[in-house]
């Protein structure tokens, strides 16, 4: 009877290893911590964007470790450099999936670098957190359960852009400066919906090529179209060139220009040609919320170099911060499911740079808000209250 005890005993034991060894592991969540990934155009013609972008991630999670993690896990960031290039952006995404098991995609620039890894993504069931790329581009895209945008979207955007430009600076005839891809021309459509609400001529749309470095034709086009606003959707530095140009030849449209060229630095690019160009914004600016300040204070302590690229920057964390609350709201035990709960569990959540967030089983567009702002002497001004928007998916 005792050895037969003893046989069940053993038995027992077998299958509870048996069963432990079972259990699938996490990828990228050990007891330490937790690796997510990025690809960010850290060299190349968007560099601004993501040196400022991947920067502020980098050094926000180092404050968030340094007091010790969530739930007693070091996040580890893994940024690789795409240079603003689809293929490369491929690579990368891949290498983070399959070589360093990441159990997360934060951010990643471009649109067209977004779509080019889209399928790849989801076919791998990988949580992605806000993509940084037109979020019109996942209304009607099926199997989102991992997928989480706290970000605008284009077609959005350049729709409410151009119906203030008329209503409220008196546009009549628009000109649009766009990119010759998905950000450009996701734009572009959000503009000529702008342009059909508020009953004003769209004059021309003079498109460019990333690896354009000689604008002077484009402006030349944009003047010859005798519209008296321009509205850009460029890189930073295809920005600067353009408004440069024009301020050249003496043409001075009102300006107006998507909320990717809302960093300082464009005073640095453009110069004079800067001042009075009207914007977007989906995150208060720096200078008009002390919690924002604060937070920039942080991140420029952390790392010095970001006080050159301080709107970027803090939309670094603005991308992380959603997941880093989800995380909290997890608990020890995590997992993908139960950060897609947490996820869902947030409702008009504020972090200390990107606010009113809201998720649910149904709902993957985090923020369907933005307002408007004006650049003066180096700085960005408040000129409206949020306008929203509907929310597509």
């Amino acid at each position: 009877m005792r050895l037969a005890r003893i046989g069940v005993i053993l038995s027992l034991l077998v299958l509870a290893a048996t069963a432990t060894v079972a259990q699938p592991q996490e990828r990228g969540v050990t007891d330490t911590e937790i690796v997510i990934g990025s690809s960010q155009p850290l060299s190349g013609p968007a560099a601004f964007w993501g040196q400022g972008v991947g920067g502020g991630m980098d050094a926000y999670l180092k404050v968030i470790n340094d007091q010790g993690g969530i739930n007693g896990r070091k996040i580890r960031l893994i940024l690789r450099d795409d240079g603003y290039l689809p293929p490369r952006a491929v690579a990368n995404v891949r290498e983070l999936v399959e070589r360093e098991r990441v159990f997360a995609i934060v951010s990643l620039i471009g649109s067209a670098n977004t779509f080019a890894v889209r399928d790849y993504v989801i076919e791998n069931q990988l949580l992605w957190i806000t993509p940084t790329a037109d979020a019109n581009m996942w209304a009607g895209f099926k199997d989102k359960k991992y997928l989480f945008v706290a970000y605008p979207g284009y077609v959005d955007e350049g729709r409410i852009l151009t119906v203030y430009g008329a209503r409220q600076m008196g546009a009549k005839s628009v000109a649009v400066f766009y990119q010759n891809d998905l950000y450009g021309q996701k734009g572009l459509v959000g503009v000529k919906r702008g342009v059909a609400e508020a009953r004003i001529k769209l004059a021309t749309a003079v498109s460019y090529e990333v690896t354009d470095r000689d604008v002077s034709a484009h402006a030349l086009k944009l003047r010859q179209s005798g519209a008296d606003t321009v509205i850009l959707y460029a890189l930073p530095t295809a920005g600067a060139l353009i408004v440069r140009e024009m301020a050249k030849i003496g043409y001075t449209p009102k300006l107006l220009s998507s909320f990717t060229l809302a960093d300082p630095i464009m005073f640095q690019l453009a110069g004079e040609a800067w001042n009075g160009v009207t914007l977007t914004a989906f995150f208060p600016v720096p200078g008009t919320d002390a919690k924002v300040d604060a937070m920039l204070e942080t991140l420029i302590k952390t790392n010095p170099q970001l006080r050159a690229s301080p709107f970027n920057a803090l939309a670094g964390v603005a991308f992380l911060e959603p997941f880093v609350e989800a995380l909290r709201r997890t608990g020890p035990n995590v997992t993908k499911d139960g950060v897609v709960r947490a996820f869902e569990s947030l409702r008009n959540w504020d972090g200390e740079v990107i606010r009113g967030v809201t998720f649910g089983a149904n709902r993957r567009q985090g923020i369907n808000r933005i307002y408007i702002v004006r650049s003066e002497g180096g700085q960005y001004k408040k000129l409206t209250d949020w306008i929203e928007y509907p929310v597509g998916f």
